[in-house]
């Protein structure tokens, strides 16, 4: 058995997870959420100095715990919002004093979170979509094997002009900006029954719907309820985190309208995605561990 840490730099959270990586299983055995919506501290195409320091600060407190933790290997990696950001090789070179980092490309990160999602959806032939804080990724699966990926500007932070404080407040500039985006016949896979969802964001739909295989129907119902509630109820009714509950309604609007565009009858959430998919593809795959 392995032990593997996992810091993830994303958009609206920066994480820490720690694993246990034995043949092909792999087990989450611990995990940390920061919520620092890196995104909110872009401004003028940089990332401020407010919003590094307290990368850095978060970073130094990782550190300290995965020595604690003394993992066989650390994976770290990073995506949108250091991907936009003009000073992202300044920062990179201030995080690597605790962390060797990866800057990831949007194909890639669809590409992991595919193989991650395999390893808990049972699906031959799909569309995949995963939604963070700043970015949206479809990848369409083949035999089981990830095959075309695409990466969108649209995560849940990237709407503020219509969300305000995690309240839509137009619904149509939301499925107007997917629909610019998003063409189906940029895939070969332009139609498809199912559609499997990834990120934290997406998950929080599974205690609305209470399962994670959910109808086009029931998720038309869920949004229209959604949107007519704030956070703050969103939170209480569900048993949501504020953090997550002011995002899950943008979430529940982009996969409604993905599987409009893709004329999908089914949306399956998974447990899984991009964190567990690098760890298959460099642990369980390469060996590099």
């Amino acid at each position: 058995m392995k032990r593997v840490a996992v810091v993830d730099i994303g958009s609206n959270t920066v994480k820490l997870f720690l694993y246990e990586v034995k043949g092909k299983k792999i087990k989450k055995v611990f995990s940390e959420s920061i919520y620092l919506r890196l995104l909110n501290y872009l401004k003028n195409g940089k990332l401020t100095d407010e919003g590094v320091e307290e990368l850095l600060l978060t970073l130094r407190s990782f550190r300290r715990q995965v020595e604690e933790f003394n993992p066989d290997c650390t994976l770290a990696v990073a995506t949108y919002v250091l991907r936009v950001a003009e000073n992202r090789d300044e920062i990179l070179k201030r995080v690597r004093k605790f962390f060797d980092v990866v800057l990831l490309s949007g194909e890639e990160e669809a590409y992991y979170s595919a193989l991650g999602a395999l390893l808990d959806v049972k699906a031959d032939n799909c569309l995949l979509f995963d939604i963070g804080g700043g970015s949206l990724e479809v990848c369409e699966i083949w035999n089981r094997k990830p095959q075309k990926c695409k990466s969108y500007p649209l995560g849940t932070l990237e709407f503020k002009d219509v969300v305000e404080n995690g309240f839509v407040k137009d619904v149509k500039v939301v499925r107007w900006k997917v629909r610019h985006y998003v063409n189906p016949y940029d895939f070969d896979l332009y139609e498809s029954s199912v559609l499997v969802g990834v990120g934290g964001s997406v998950r929080a739909l599974k205690k609305v719907h209470g399962k994670r295989r959910i109808k086009r129907k029931a998720l038309k119902s869920i949004v229209e309820k959604l949107l007519t509630l704030k956070p703050q109820e969103i939170s209480r009714l569900y048993s949501i985190p504020i953090s997550r509950a002011q995002t899950v309604t943008v979430a529940a609007v982009v996969a409604l309208e993905l599987m409009d565009i893709f004329k999908c009858k089914e949306l399956i959430i998974s447990r899984y995605g991009l964190r567990e998919g690098l760890i298959y593809k460099k642990v369980v795959v390469d060996g590099k561990c």
